[in-house]
């Protein structure tokens, strides 16, 4: 409950649409803990940020997904999160929330690319805390659901019961926050693919990870392809402690950017 004894409002967006098994996962994970509104992107919106639609409209549609109704918006997570806060609720939610991603976002050049992210980085310029949520994926299983919208069944299985474990014990932590519904900051959140038996919720900075080239040459035109990485490896790094098969979690807060006078 929240402090006032009312439910906790709680919006929840992702950015790989309603169509996502692990985004049914957050909804059973997230509706006994309040007043559960959804509103997600018609399609998969991956990388694209914070980005929000300017030079088109939006339509928020009600559809029926099995865990119940949500309103269907052909925009950006960002534009759900931003339509949500200020046009679906009557008063401001108390917590928005994203995901669960079908990919890790750990790392400064995912955590800025992420639309799973740049939903909860919208909820902070309205002063509303928020919760990213991402899975961390072997790229077989990464391959299956980008190529043929297909999740292996017995990973799903595996996974739900994981995730049972692992968001209640990150629910558990934040809760135990006092500020956790006061500061407009983002709790950004990457599960193991496998954890580890004695697997451990870590604090984390985020990681230096850069990337190149996002394109590659195919006939006459560019298509969506990452060169190799590069990755920090600083033991407290957001992508070391989740491929040690911990949860990492860092806190974002966009109140810091820039706030360092430098000449």
């Amino acid at each position: 409950m929240h402090e006032d004894s009312r439910a906790m409002r709680i919006l929840l967006t992702n950015d790989d649409s309603h169509s996502s098994p692990l985004f049914h996962l957050a909804i059973d994970k997230l509706r006994p803990l309040g007043e559960l509104t959804i509103v997600v992107p018609k399609e998969e919106q991956s990388w694209t940020g914070k980005s929000i639609s300017r030079f088109r409209p939006l339509y928020l549609d009600t559809i029926l997904l099995r865990d119940g109704q949500a309103y269907c918006v052909d925009g950006t997570p960002a534009d759900c999160a931003n339509l949500g806060v200020h046009h679906v609720f009557a008063h401001k939610p108390d917590l928005v929330v994203s995901g669960i991603n079908i990919g890790i976002n750990a790392g400064l050049g995912f955590m800025l690319s992420s639309g799973t992210v740049g939903a909860c980085l919208e909820a902070n310029l309205a002063g509303i805390p928020a919760l990213a949520l991402s899975q961390s994926l072997e790229p077989r299983v990464f391959r299956a659901w980008n190529e043929e919208h297909i999740f292996p069944s017995e990973d799903m299985a595996r996974l739900r019961q994981q995730t049972e474990q692992l968001f209640d014990a990150v629910w558990q932590h934040l809760s135990q926050r006092p500020d956790f519904l006061q500061r407009p900051v983002t709790w950004n959140v990457n599960f193991p693919f496998t954890a580890v038996p004695d697997w451990q919720l870590i604090p984390t900075v985020l990681g230096h990870t850069f990337y190149g080239s996002c394109f590659k040459l195919r006939g006459d035109r560019f298509q969506h392809e990452l060169e190799p990485l590069q990755l920090d490896t600083r033991e407290h790094a957001d992508g070391v402690v989740v491929r040690q098969g911990h949860v990492s979690i860092t806190c974002l807060d966009i109140r810091q950017l820039g706030q360092r006078l430098e000449v």
